[in-house]
């Protein structure tokens, strides 16, 4: 049977996912640490061992493929003129990269923003700034205010096409490597970031991948195909959306809370209508993916509570000063596993409390404004998410509870009254980890990867269309 390997090499568990190219049938799958050894492949070799365990007869492997975040993932920073346009629209091709953006500089940049680029380091700097045509003297002041330092990172120029080349020369005279892409916001209020993306990824594959001494083995080089995050992204996509063989969901939305970061992918099939309403500078996109680096169940345990320890406390006997140790304790042994009644409990309230800000701070909000006429007028800021059709929850805390929607359900009735969270979701779980592994197999065939992922979250038989009424109301 021909088969397909597919391994995400997490920031702490390498899972590696066997699946029938004929059948679109999971044949195995197995996990174990990520760093076992100084390679990352000896956690390969591990969880593919455990993965290929029963497999019956023998395994014709036609592909390997894997996506990659270990080593602390792609940091990334961005740098435009204007906050709410270039910077911004650097920052959602940053993002959606799969980057982690730990850095947006805007305006006129002077020593301190270089300092604030010192101390941070990205490995990707995406440098934004003026449509096309337009602003072309700050642009150029900023590329010269940055080439100074001890940042070292790869320069992506995505600004104003009349003088990326001269910012380009720039940035190379200072010593740093530098990829000329089409400008991120063309005219006002045109966001065109794909080529950014690709080239941003390619960027992440060919050098820092490579530069993080993950593995000497030609193997892995050669696997690592996309980041993890694209990895999970691109799956959600083909759950919205489907293929012409095989029907998508419809408004899909996935939760992954790690131990260093919350992620949440959303995607919209369709624009929500604005009429009658304000929206941002920006369109709102129909995709969008955000990382929340101080939501985690291990090293970002300690920005879980100090968001949430109001409500931490108020949920068990604990008090603030405890909680905080509790967050310093998962934060010091990332490798510490609950195994106690009262633990377990803090695990779940701690889960539903990434969820909660994690959603918070992805989905849209809603406002009244009102004008000097008396007129109000509705403002929004974000996707409006109320009527995603299916949530997809993964990560450890929710993937081995016995009953995830107690840590899911509490997060988005606490995230509703703030934000425009999804209202009444079928809520599914990732008990497989094969989401990544969708998002792998889209490189072989679209339909086998969905077949194969909707048979994973049980939504339903895999050829027909999904009914959210067979699922509401039951736990995954």
């Amino acid at each position: 049977m021909p088969a397909a390997v597919l391994s995400d090499f997490g920031s702490t568990v390498c899972k590696v996912t066997v699946v029938d190219l004929d059948t679109a049938r999971v044949l195995g799958h197995g996990e174990a640490p990520t760093f076992l050894g100084a390679d990352v492949m000896e956690g390969y070799d591990a969880a593919y061992g455990a993965a290929v365990t029963g497999v019956p007869g023998g395994l014709d492997v036609a592909v390997r493929l894997s996506s990659s975040s270990a080593g602390g993932g792609l940091r990334m920073g961005a740098v435009g003129l204007v906050e709410e346009m270039t910077a911004a629209a650097a920052g959602r091709a940053a993002l959606n990269a799969g980057g982690r953006l730990e850095l947006v500089l805007h305006g006129h940049l002077d020593e301190a923003d270089l300092a604030q680029l010192d101390r941070v380091d990205p490995e990707i700097v995406l440098f934004g700034g003026g449509t096309d045509g337009g602003q072309r003297d700050l642009v150029l002041a900023n590329a010269s205010a940055l080439t100074g330092g001890t940042w070292s990172g790869h320069v992506v120029v995505a600004c104003n096409r009349e003088v990326s080349d001269e910012v380009a020369g720039v940035f190379q005279a200072s010593g740093r490597p530098v990829h000329v892409v089409d400008n991120i916001m063309p005219r006002i209020g045109t966001v065109q970031v794909d080529q950014a993306r690709a080239r941003i990824l390619e960027v992440f594959l060919s050098h820092v991948i490579k530069g993080k001494n993950l593995s000497d083995r030609r193997e892995f080089l050669d696997a690592v195909v996309t980041a993890t995050p694209e990895a999970a992204l691109a799956a959600a996509r083909l759950l919205a959306f489907g293929t012409d063989r095989v029907p998508g969901v419809g408004h899909a939305l996935v939760l992954d809370v790690g131990g260093a970061t919350t992620d949440v992918h959303s995607v919209r099939t369709t624009a929500p209508p604005i009429q009658g309403r304000r929206g941002p500078l920006l369109p709102i996109p129909t995709e969008q993916r955000t990382v929340h680096g101080d939501l985690g169940m291990r090293s970002g345990a300690r920005g879980a509570v100090d968001s949430d320890t109001t409500w931490l406390t108020a949920q068990t006997g604990l008090s603030a000063a405890e909680w905080v140790e509790q967050g310093a304790r998962r934060a010091a042994d990332p490798s510490w596993i609950a195994t106690l009644p009262d633990d377990l409990h803090r695990e779940e309230l701690l889960g539903t409390s990434c969820i909660t800000h994690a959603l918070a701070r992805h989905c849209g909000r809603q406002s009244w404004l009102h004008s000097k006429d008396g007129n109000p007028t509705l403002s929004v800021t974000g996707p409006d998410l109320r009527d995603v059709v299916v949530m997809v929850g993964t990560g450890g805390v929710v993937v081995h509870h016995e009953k995830p929607n107690q840590i899911i359900e509490p997060a988005l009735n606490r995230a509703a009254q703030t934000c425009m969270a999804p209202s009444a979701p079928a809520i599914v779980v990732d008990h497989g980890y094969v989401l990544a592994a969708a998002g792998l197999l889209r490189h072989v065939d679209d339909d086998t990867a969905l077949r194969m992922l909707r048979a994973e979250l049980g939504l339903g038989r895999r050829d027909t269309a999904f009914n959210a009424e067979t699922l509401s109301g039951k736990e995954t």
